[in-house]
């Protein structure tokens, strides 16, 4: 038998391997908290709410409408101010769209200036702007707490 010692190529091509599987998975728990973070924000919850309870937006959508996972934009805190530009993918069983919103929060509370639904084919859809039934979506639609 003859004694075969392993070439110093192969030790490199483990190491690379092993370089690579570890900055995969750091990316991947990168990517995983930001954007469960930025889920479990306010702006997110209140606008995603808001939007699956506006009857213009199941209708444009269809029904059940839900977010996708990839948001863009960004969103600020910084003790009781902040501030949200931020993008939702949303789908329904018709279609899909995308839901901007921008809001600031003051004093612990977010208020909204921004809130549009667009679909993939058709007329943008201002969630602020009323719409049938606002009055009563707003009586039993409570903001997501600070």
């Amino acid at each position: 038998m003859s004694d075969k010692k392993s070439s110093p190529l192969v030790w490199v091509a483990i190491g690379c391997g092993v370089l690579f599987a570890g900055m995969v998975a750091f990316f991947a728990f990168v990517f995983f908290v930001v954007f469960a973070s930025m889920r479990s924000a306010a702006p997110y919850k209140d606008s995603v709410a808001y939007a699956k309870a506006d009857p213009r937006v199941i209708q444009a959508l269809g029904a059940p409408v839900e977010p996708g996972w990839f948001i863009s934009g960004s969103i600020n805190t910084s003790g009781r101010s902040g501030s949200a530009d931020i993008d939702i993918p949303l789908k329904g069983s018709k279609q899909k769209g995308s839901l901007h919103v921008v809001g600031t929060k003051e004093g612990g509370r977010w208020t909204y200036s921004r809130m549009i639904m667009t679909p993939d084919k058709g007329e943008p859809i201002d969630l602020l702007a009323g719409g049938p039934g606002l009055s009563a979506r707003l009586a039993g639609w409570k903001p997501a707490p600070p």
